[in-house]
């Protein structure tokens, strides 16, 4: 777990007359909020604890507390402590619990996250009337939820060199092309039936969001999948790693703005545009070539007859040439006392004439004739090690097709078990 809350900071207090109001309640109305909100599978969700859960979204989003916004948001809170239950009742099935110390350090980890000292959380709720046992219910299930996805993945999930080789051609592809630093919301749509109330959910989500509600707070709050711990980023990512609807509503927007839902499979996404840059490659002059060389020795004091004989023979030699080996041969036959396999090197420790060549000679094709002060060059490369000084390393490719899968598995774990729930809401 990365990040389970983010605090605005700067907001002002939301112990509003409202919230207050909620808390001294005439006894009736205490009744009516020990209602039962919803049940799932066997255990019943209270009015009483969908309140809780809507004061601490308030608290820690930025969001004003007024009646309005708080019953907005109440469909999008039920739903989430839905989820949560079900997550529980799952850690419980594959007997996984976590011990009171792991929700402390949790805990911990949320206060370090946002600059608060140790114990300032539970002061916080304290101050602003939310029972400390409404936090730690929710960091019980994203810890269990935790343990349960990367059990899954482990059995499930492997990352090969294939895998890897592909995402890095798939950037070097993509080298000049645009690439998006995002974050997301994402609320998954399970059947056909649902899609119209998640749409609904997504765009009053977006609402409170351009409100000035923290965007943060809201993914830890309400999106779905593992990219909701670590604040809904997405990371860097280019066109061809997205769909192109969602192309289609970011390359218009404003770096720090947010978009629109945009339907994807299985749900509806809110990107965050956090930057955009062109994908850069490979310093070609870092680059290792194998080089084979076939060179015509000419004194420094060389006529220009005796240059363009040299020349000529060069441009003989070189549409006789038919392979790397061949070079060699050549190069052997033509002086024994220079060596025609050059071993790597990379290209900015070659010659400046040589340097400008080797940037662009494609493999296993031989260059045309070079003048330098030793002679006349023929060139071939016959492998590069590119230097990718700027595209991810291979362990970092791996963690990030790791994560994509986790996200994955999560997204259809928990779609499993909705589908297979009893779940009755009664608001």
């Amino acid at each position: 777990m990365v990040h389970l809350f983010r605090f605005r900071h700067g907001v002002r207090s939301f112990a509003s007359a409202v919230i207050l109001a909620a808390l001294t309640i005439a006894p009736v109305q205490a009744q009516e909020i020990q209602r039962i909100a919803a049940v799932v599978n066997d255990e019943a969700i209270s009015f009483f604890d969908v309140f809780e859960r809507v004061k601490l979204v308030v608290a820690t989003s930025g969001l004003d507390g007024s009646p309005g916004v708080m019953q907005r948001i109440t469909p999008q809170v039920l739903r989430a402590l839905i989820d949560e239950h079900l997550r529980l009742q799952e850690g419980q099935r594959q007997n996984i619990d976590v011990s009171e110390d792991e929700i402390d350090q949790a805990i911990n980890t949320i206060e370090q996250d946002n600059q608060m000292s140790s114990g300032a959380f539970m002061k916080f709720l304290e101050k602003n009337r939310i029972g400390d046992e409404t936090l730690k219910t929710r960091v019980r299930s994203e810890l269990i939820w935790s343990k349960l996805v990367n059990r899954r993945v482990r059995r499930t999930v492997t990352i090969s060199d294939e895998d890897i080789d592909n995402e890095l051609q798939l950037m070097r592809d993509n080298i000049g092309k645009p690439e998006y630093l995002l974050s997301e919301i994402f609320l998954s749509v399970d059947n056909p039936s649902e899609d119209q109330r998640v749409r609904d959910d997504a765009t009053e989500l977006v609402a409170q969001i351009r409100s000035g509600a923290d965007f943060d707070s809201m993914v830890n709050q309400f999106s779905e999948g593992v990219t909701a711990n670590r604040g809904g980023g997405v990371g860097w990512v280019n066109v061809a790693q997205l769909s192109p609807n969602i192309v289609s509503v970011i390359e218009t927007m404003e770096a720090g703005k947010i978009s629109d839902p945009i339907a994807t499979g299985g749900g509806y996404l809110i990107v965050q545009l956090r930057d955009r840059r062109l994908v850069q490659g490979d310093n070609s002059d870092n680059t290792q070539v194998d080089l084979k060389q076939i060179l015509l020795t000419l004194p420094p004091d060389s006529t220009q007859d005796d240059v363009e004989a040299a020349m000529g023979l060069a441009a003989v030699i070189r549409v006789s040439v038919t392979g790397c080996d061949d070079m060699v041969r050549i190069a052997a036959e033509t002086d024994p006392s220079l060596p025609g396999d050059m071993g790597l090197i990379q290209i900015k420790n070659a010659p400046e004439p040589i340097r400008v060549v080797l940037r662009n000679l494609p493999l296993a094709t031989v260059s045309q004739p070079i003048r330098t002060t030793r002679g006349i060059h023929l060139l071939m490369i016959c492998d590069k090690i590119v230097a990718d000084t700027s595209l991810p390393s291979r362990d970092q490719i791996r963690t990030s097709l790791l994560i994509n899968r986790l996200d994955q598995i999560s997204r259809e774990y928990l779609r499993d078990l909705r589908r297979d729930a009893f779940i009755d809401i009664r608001i």
